[in-house]
């Protein structure tokens, strides 16, 4: 079940349908059991059995927070053992999952390398559904208990919702619990104000996704492994790599902006998760954009916890790469999602190293400033071949054809698929010059226009659905 199944049309119905009735404040108990069992159904419609892998993360979470709270900060030894058993099961959990088979890869690999080649047998198991962003999820709730940021809940359902939340279960946003369960207790109506702007945002998003991703996906799944051939077509393989990055992009950040629409409507905020990533001016200001809810987790509660940049310039750079890693790691146990994370990680810290991280301030040098938006989006484009790619061999076959510069003309029906980057190079050159003045946010009668423009698209433009690509993480 994705937001683009009609299983799913049939069950955000009946919870609306809930919210317009017995939730029109939004803190019924009986609607609160909607919104629980609603996810429940949600999460276990993929492999029903996982629904236990789920409550065993928020089940040890929430009994951790319990003891923690019980804890005196004077017991140091005693709440960082508490917190050791919560971060324990859920990266184990996540490690079996979703790990396993790249770490015996990785053995395999090593010991054959010393002249003792081992066997490995391969994990056989299905990835539980969005297992990377609720183990996260939950796992910054018990940090933020033990930092002391948060009190400890004590309605388990409550917290369960919060895990659960369907919106924003499978691709995120990662909600804090910071964030969100304060909105629990908090009555809010259903009112045309807000019934217009989560509508809005359903609209953007299933635009991005079934409009601008899925058709752009049908050129690059189709022709993306031709890039690999010898002497492939340096603009024919550039043209694809600008495909996907609009594809990842559309894709994602419609998911982001459903997810956003659906909770609006249910009484819920969710953060914003893209903000027009492809102006980003540095590499630091990309994760400012991009992902914001994984890279503002992993700068609070792995780049700080590393020492952050209050340490010396080296292991500043040397925290970048690792940060960096992990987070390709978090994408997928693939040596490409490796690569990924450290070309992020090593040209954050040849930024930082050159002060370029803000890319302001350089006065009357706007050529640099330029320039280096250039090399950081360049960046970003040569990442994303190795994210997309099989393998890092294939992606080094990807950028050498690049690299020929035997520029000729792609075929008609290239040209035909990167229209569908027109609406997000429109999308980001608005962003743009709304950052800067040049115009004004849209008035609501611009806003119904182009929503019922976006309508239209969809039913005329769709290219069939394919799932979500960060299902996969």
């Amino acid at each position: 079940m994705s937001f683009v199944s009609w299983a799913f049309v049939v069950l955000f119905l009946a919870v609306f349908a809930a919210r317009l009735t017995i939730g029109r404040r939004k803190i019924e108990p009986a609607f609160v059991w909607v919104l629980v069992v609603a996810s429940t159904v949600f999460y276990s419609w993929h492999v029903p059995i996982y629904i236990l892998i789920l409550l065993t993360s928020a089940g040890v979470d929430y009994l951790a927070a319990i003891l923690l709270g019980r804890t005196p900060a004077t017991e140091v030894s005693k709440r960082r053992w508490i917190l050791a058993l919560s971060l324990g099961v859920n990266l184990g959990l996540l490690g079996f999952f979703k790990y396993a088979n790249l770490l015996m890869d990785a053995v395999a690999r090593a010991s054959a390398a010393v002249g003792y080649p081992l066997e490995t047998a391969a994990v056989s198991v299905i990835l539980p559904m969005g297992i990377s962003f609720y183990t996260f999820q939950s796992m910054s709730y018990t940090i933020d208990v033990y930092r002391g940021v948060l009190t400890p809940i004590h309605s388990f359902r409550s917290f369960f919702l919060y895990v659960i939340f369907f919106p924003q279960l499978v691709a995120g946003p990662i909600v804090r619990a910071v964030s969100f369960l304060p909105q629990m207790p908090r009555p809010r109506r259903l009112r045309l104000k807000v019934f217009y702007e989560g509508l809005w945002l359903i609209i953007v998003g299933f635009f991005l996704k079934m409009v601008c991703a899925d058709n752009l996906a049908v050129y690059v799944d189709e022709y993306w492994e031709m890039a690999y051939l010898e002497r492939a077509n340096a603009a024919f393989s550039l043209w694809l790599a600008l495909m996907f990055s609009g594809q990842i992009f559309a894709d994602f950040a419609g998911y982001s902006s459903i997810a956003r629409g659906l909770a609006y409507l249910l009484g819920y905020r969710l953060p914003i998760n893209f903000n027009a990533p492809y102006i980003a001016s540095s590499l630091k200001n990309f994760w400012e954009r991009w992902h914001i809810t994984l890279s503002s987790w992993l700068r609070d509660y792995l780049y700080v916890s590393l020492g952050g940049n209050r340490i010396s310039r080296v292991r500043t750079y040397v925290n970048l790469l690792v940060v960096m890693v992990l987070g390709g790691l978090w994408h997928g146990a693939a040596y490409t999602y490796i690569v990924w994370g450290a070309l992020h990680g090593v040209a954050l810290a040849v930024e930082r190293a050159l002060g370029l991280q803000h890319n302001r301030g350089l006065g009357r040098f706007g050529a640099i400033r330029f320039l280096w938006f250039l090399v950081a989006q360049g960046v970003v484009l040569v990442a994303w071949i190795f994210f997309r790619s099989n393998s890092y061999e294939h992606a080094l076959a990807f950028l050498a054809n690049v690299a020929e510069m035997d520029f000729l003309m792609p075929n008609a029906m290239m040209w035909v698929g990167m229209l569908f980057l027109v609406p997000l190079v429109v999308h980001h050159a608005w962003a743009w010059a709304e950052e800067r003045g040049a115009v004004k946010p849209l008035v609501p009668a611009m806003r119904a226009v182009l929503a019922a423009v976006m309508v239209y698209g969809i039913l005329t433009l769709y290219a069939g659905t394919s799932d979500f690509i960060y299902f996969q993480f």
